[in-house]
């Protein structure tokens, strides 16, 4: 039993490695022993909190209940407890309510992109907990709804499930209290970013999902079926599709560089320059690092930024331009702007 516990919660090697909350190994000693490293690991991931049933895998009923009477923990929910002494995080209480659900619960929402997905991705602080069928909870202080796909890929956060982004994101859509459009968008393009959502992922999901007429029409799943990501770089590739031939999106061009835009007949690809990626010093190495490796490999690499989308004539007579002098010197007819 104890074996096949240890490996329903999700809990890794590498989690179990690494230093867990001090104040959970220190504080909690019962009779002289310390709490087993596999406890003070999951309670790390769980954000200080822990079930009962987890207690009793490992130290036993008699042993369990003497520890939950001390004052090393509190009662937060029927069977789930939190070790007192360490911040309080604010998705404790949703972490809470998927333990007393049971391990078969699933958090989702907007909360959970955060709880789930990359570093610095916030959607919002609100979650709904997915229950699957036979599974009841009372005293959660959550909006429940019937898990549509209970054998879904999840991420694991001790023994709590927790969607994956564009689950999450279909979840949170569909929400009684949606986060905002723009709030939206750009959580869609973070985690397009960091390759945590692939273009038209939400659109496949959503038929799996059998959301319908829920999603229909919403500008997420418009944005999910196209290949660019930020605001800038989806203008520069509407003004961009006005050449003949119309350069390809996102194209790998070495096994290990991709250009948002690339014109193949030219051999040049079209980056926008965001900020976020591409401001101070760090940014900018990496630009003539990537420059560098794509001149030797015969590729010629032109930039556009939020600037120059404010004079649209002129950027597309500047990349009109470089297109036919790219198209010269490789002897090729030069892809044609088209008339507006």
């Amino acid at each position: 039993g104890r074996r096949r516990w240890r490996a329903s919660t999700g809990v890794s090697s590498t989690a179990s490695s690494r230093p867990v909350y001090a104040w959970v190994s220190s504080a909690c000693t019962l009779c002289g022993m310390q709490l087993p490293q596999v406890l003070a690991a999951t309670a790390e991931q769980q954000l200080g909190v822990l079930a009962r049933w987890q207690f009793l895998v490992e130290l036993g009923a008699g042993r369990t209940d003497a520890l939950l009477k001390s004052d090393r923990f509190s009662r937060l929910l029927r069977g789930v407890y939190a070790v007192r002494g360490g911040a309080v995080h604010r998705h404790r209480g949703a972490v809470a309510a998927a333990l007393r659900a049971g391990p078969r619960a699933t958090l989702s929402g907007p909360a959970a992109v955060e709880l789930g997905g990359p570093d610095g991705v916030v959607l919002g602080r609100g979650f709904v907990l997915l229950l699957p069928s036979g599974v009841k909870v009372t005293g959660v202080d959550l909006p429940l709804r019937p898990d549509r796909d209970p054998d879904r890929e999840v991420h694991h956060r001790g023994a709590v499930r927790v969607a994956r982004p564009a689950d999450a994101l279909l979840d949170s859509i569909t929400g009684s209290d949606p986060p905002s459009p723009r709030q939206l968008r750009l959580c869609h393009d973070q985690l397009r970013w960091a390759g945590q959502l692939a273009a038209g992922e939400l659109g496949r999901r959503a038929a799996q999902l059998r959301y319908g007429r829920a999603v229909a029409g919403h500008e997420l799943l418009d944005l999910d079926a196209t290949a660019a990501t930020g605001d800038g770089e989806r203008r520069l590739g509407e003004l961009l599709g006005r050449f003949d031939p119309a350069p390809r999106p996102q194209v790998w061009v070495t096994p290990h560089r991709r250009v948002d835009w690339w014109f193949d007949t030219v051999r040049v690809g079209i980056e926008y320059q965001g900020r976020v990626d591409h401001d101070g010093a760090s940014g900018r190495q990496a630009d003539r690092a990537r420059d560098e490796e794509l001149a030797m490999a015969g590729v010629r690499l032109l930039y556009a930024t939020a600037r120059d989308l404010h004079d649209e004539r002129v950027l597309l007579a500047t990349v009109a331009g470089a297109l036919a002098a790219r198209a010269h010197e490789l002897g090729v007819p030069a892809p044609r702007l088209r008339g507006s």
